[in-house]
């Protein structure tokens, strides 16, 4: 059986049916971080990427850091972290070059991560001290259910989440301990045979729940009215709290917003909400959508098997940021 794996994990690995091996690993703070001094490949249909972390398991910078300069610190999911784009066009290496080179832009992006998880990231993997400006990108409706535990799939990695009863009281929900599943969970992430082994489980978790459709879809929809009004207390309350830091420490915070709702369908409720609030915040803002749409018109802004933005489209948006948002910096 030993050699059989052997031989399956050597095929895997050189065949066409590569698809990476896993990028992070268990960490007591976020409940997952990106494995530090790590470099490997990212593999789709439609893209077969390089992507490297740091010593500190951030998304490699493509130039040198210097510690005379400012940082400016990007938070947000897998659509900043984007390790299926060319590093030198991620979007914090094009803001970099956008902002002729006066700051350090930093990527601190995980996938899998909402608004709970990223407060986490800021308060325990940045160095606050050397900070400028924070840049957190809030995909509405992504965000408002990572917000939910509830949500959290039985198959995924930890993660941390806070608790919020209203925007100042809160309490923070550690990842559970480093036990004999995560131990084993991050052996098999050092090979190829994890992801088809998650995807197995995916499958027959699909199939199960085919059967059952009517059921399946009757709970969502009930599921997603009864809680709402929760998803935005704590999306609110993590912002608010990112704010009540930034703010102690003197820091810039900025929040771009991208809704796919509004995107398709000019349904803007959940942004006008979200807006609001940052509004009666005094936290500074840039909606992306009507951005994306006109860019839409004369470029694909995703990679043709997901839903993740390409290279060129990261490097539109760091040019339009610096014209929005960033011009005075």
């Amino acid at each position: 059986m030993i050699i059989s794996v052997v031989i399956f994990e050597i095929f895997l690995r050189y065949s066409p049916f590569s698809s990476g091996i896993s990028p992070v690993v268990y960490d007591k703070d976020i409940g997952m971080w990106h494995k530090k001094d790590f470099s490997g490949y990212l593999i789709k249909e439609c893209y077969k990427n390089k992507y490297t972390f740091d010593e500190i398991g951030r998304v490699a910078n493509s130039y040198t850091y210097e510690k005379n300069k400012k940082d400016i610190v990007l938070l947000g999911d897998s659509q900043i972290e984007a390790l299926m784009v060319e590093n030198s066009k991620n979007i914090h290496n094009s803001l970099y070059k956008e902002l002729d080179d006066r700051y350090n832009v930093l990527n601190y992006g995980l996938s899998g991560t909402g608004p709970s998880q990223q407060y986490q990231i800021l308060k325990n993997k940045v160095e606050l001290s050397n900070v400028d400006t924070i840049i957190h990108f809030v995909f509405l409706e992504n965000d408002l259910n990572d917000t939910d535990p509830k949500n959290f799939a039985s198959t995924n990695r930890p993660k941390v989440y806070m608790k919020f009863e209203d925007l100042d009281n809160y309490k923070v929900i550690k990842p559970r301990a480093y036990g004999i599943k995560e131990k084993i969970r991050d052996f098999l992430g050092n090979f190829e045979l994890y992801a088809y082994l998650k995807k197995t489980i995916y499958y027959y978790k699909y199939l199960f729940e085919k059967q059952d459709k009517n059921n399946i879809k009757i709970k969502k929809e009930v599921f997603q009215l009864q809680n709402e009004e929760y998803k935005w207390t704590q999306l609110q309350g993590s912002v608010y709290q990112i704010n009540k830091l930034t703010k102690k420490l003197n820091i810039k915070y900025k929040i771009v917003i991208y809704s796919t709702y509004e995107f398709k369908d000019n349904y803007s409720l959940k942004t006008e909400r979200f807006e609001k609030f940052l509004t009666s915040q005094s936290i500074s803002h840039i909606n992306l959508v009507p951005f994306l749409k006109d860019l839409s018109k004369t470029q694909s802004l995703s990679f043709e098997c997901d839903g993740h933005w390409n290279g060129d489209t990261h490097e539109k948006i760091s040019s339009f940021m610096i014209r929005k948002m960033l011009g005075n910096i």
